[in-house]
């Protein structure tokens, strides 16, 4: 009876014994964490101009599209500064095609002036050469000789107002300062009038969102934000002594809390580079003397492998929900 008794206790050892062993094997090589997240990417809505608000297209956690129109502001003053900067645009051109008729009109006279000097110039060669022979009297000599003092004067006139023309027309074409500075004006007030509709930059839900018809918008300021649909993935902190064996790329198994029966695949994506206890706000001073010795978590990104159950609108995902994850480490 003892000897029954004590092969049944040897053989209940063992069994236990071996037992434990292949379940801290397999614990070793499957590390798991409770300690785990649902992330995804948030973006905040902002308007680039400020306005009261007039028209509100969606809904707090409702689901838009990228691209789709979320909410409009007042236009009407941005209307006004388009219609301003559009008639300042066309009066640019027309000043534009005045300075270059200007210019004409300089080119011209310049060339008439160039006439005259050469006559002028001409008739004084002809009056020295005459007054040198005596031909002549010196009073038709003097009027020869004002006469072309008087014409290369206008025609250096002629020529400083062909130079002011010049530069106040500046370069021709598209290229000209003055119609390029009416032109921006323009553009930008036709932006400020576009940005009074604001589009979802992304295709996600819409959360946060207490934004009402005549509320005032400021520019840049944060409204509401929406879950970006796009890249999921868990944060999973685990426990340092888990890490030995953990490297990227190998696949993780998720459960997710908010759906028991849901269970996704992914990957490591990247192993944290320093523990949530270094970067809190109030780190631990372990050189103060008051040290106690705690197992260190390290947050691991697990990309998500998007399949139909992590694309099933009936049940999405959900930023922050609790995960259990178990990565399948290299033996």
């Amino acid at each position: 009876m003892r000897s029954k008794r004590f092969w049944f206790t040897v053989v209940f050892s063992c069994l236990t014994g071996i037992g434990i062993a292949v379940f801290f094997d397999y614990r070793d090589a499957h590390p798991i964490t409770e300690d785990a997240y649902v992330k995804a990417h948030i973006v905040s809505i902002a308007s680039r101009v400020s306005g009261p608000v007039l028209l509100m297209h969606v809904s707090d956690n409702e689901y838009v599209k990228e691209g789709q129109l979320l909410f409009e502001l007042e236009p009407s003053s941005f209307e006004t500064d388009t219609d301003e900067a559009l008639a300042n645009y066309r009066i640019a051109l027309q000043k534009n095609a005045a300075r270059k008729a200007m210019v004409e009109s300089a080119k011209s006279y310049v060339q008439e002036n160039t006439v005259v000097l050469t006559r002028a110039k001409r008739t004084f060669e002809r009056a020295t050469t005459l007054a040198e022979s005596e031909l002549i009297s010196e009073s038709e000599f003097d009027l020869a000789a004002a006469e072309h003092a008087r014409a290369l004067a206008s025609l250096r006139s002629a020529k400083a107002d062909l130079l002011r023309a010049e530069s106040e027309l500046g370069v021709l074409g598209e290229n000209n300062p003055i119609i390029k500075a009416a032109e921006a004006r323009l553009k930008s007030a036709k932006l400020e009038l576009n940005f009074t509709k604001v589009h979802a930059p992304v295709s996600g839900w819409v959360t946060n969102l207490s934004l009402r018809i005549g509320e005032m918008v400021i520019a840049e300021r944060a409204q509401f934000s929406i879950v970006d649909d796009a890249a999921w993935w868990v944060e999973a902190n685990f426990k340092e002594v888990d890490l030995k064996r953990m490297r990227p790329n190998q696949l993780a198994s998720i459960r997710i809390d908010m759906y028991p029966d849901l269970r996704l695949s992914g990957k490591v994506s990247s192993l944290g580079a320093g523990s949530g206890a270094v970067f809190s706000l109030l780190p631990p001073e372990n050189a103060t003397g008051n040290w106690v010795k705690i197992t260190q978590r390290f947050p691991v990104t697990i990309s998500l492998d998007r399949n139909e159950d992590g694309e099933d609108f009936a049940r999405p995902l959900r930023v922050g929900s609790s995960a259990v994850v178990t990565v399948h480490v290299d033996p």
